[in-house]
């Protein structure tokens, strides 16, 4: 490997003449020539890196490439030819989020219509974001309920036990965990709350509560130490709250 080897492979990557199978076999080819022909700043820049899409990878070396001829003054006309094929791998990477998120929303809704009667918006959010590590739970039966109420001496808010008897729990990745079986009492400030679950909305941990007799969802923000009024009831935690996080995601 020399220079003028060198100089008319960065030629054909700055002219659009390699393919993402051509660059990467002459890069793991020659990969250690190189080094010793750049210093390490050119090195770096020309260096391929490992992407989801296969012309990301080319296109970053190409702008290296171009910066090398430049500083050269080797004369070569710039081709859009790799900017384009990734154009058009993520359009087709787009629309095929967008197919797999309708498919995802379909056999939800398929599987679990009686959530979308309840909470529409929060379904079709949680229809989109759901993934394999997270969790739905059956639905938990009144004396369940009960039973998690006796234990805890607190009579959860009507809405709260709709929930419940919706899902047992839910559990999800980002940020989401409301399970009856993990419901426990805290005092915080001198006052009793039932702790709801988590919503990691300010700092990872942070907590949903309720207090006895209402049906108001507060929120404690552990890094602060303050407790907030959230919502006025869990329908709204679910359909405003919930959904507008998830879909931030």
């Amino acid at each position: 490997m020399n220079y003028e080897t060198l100089t008319a492979k960065l030629l054909d990557l700055a002219e659009g003449r390699e393919t993402p199978k051509s660059w990467w076999g002459w890069w793991n080819d020659h990969e250690s020539e190189i080094e010793i022909l750049l210093n390490r700043g050119e090195f770096l820049k020309l260096k391929p890196h490992r992407h989801g899409f296969s012309w990301v990878p080319v296109l970053g070396s190409q702008k290296g490439a171009v910066s090398i001829l430049e500083r050269k003054g080797v004369p070569f006309e710039s081709s859009n030819l790799y900017q384009e094929r990734y154009m058009e791998e993520l359009d087709a990477y787009c629309k095929e989020q967008k197919r797999v998120q309708r498919e995802r929303q379909k056999e939800f809704k398929t599987k679990h219509p009686e959530w979308f009667d309840r909470y529409p918006k929060f379904s079709n959010t949680l229809a989109k974001v759901l993934s394999s590590s997270d969790k739905l739970q059956a639905a938990a039966t009144i004396e369940q309920i009960q039973n998690q109420e006796k234990m805890l001496g607190f009579t959860l808010p009507a809405k709260v036990r709709e929930f419940f008897l919706l899902t047992a729990g839910i559990s999800i990745s980002s940020g989401v965990s409301i399970e009856l079986s993990g419901l426990f009492d805290i005092t915080i400030h001198g006052a009793r709350y039932c702790v709801l679950g988590e919503f990691w909305k300010e700092a990872d941990g942070d907590q949903l509560m309720l207090l006895p007799g209402e049906e108001t969802i507060w929120y404690y923000a552990h890094e602060h130490d303050k407790v907030k009024r959230l919502c006025s009831d869990m329908t709204e935690l679910l359909e405003k709250k919930l959904s507008r996080y998830l879909n931030q995601d």
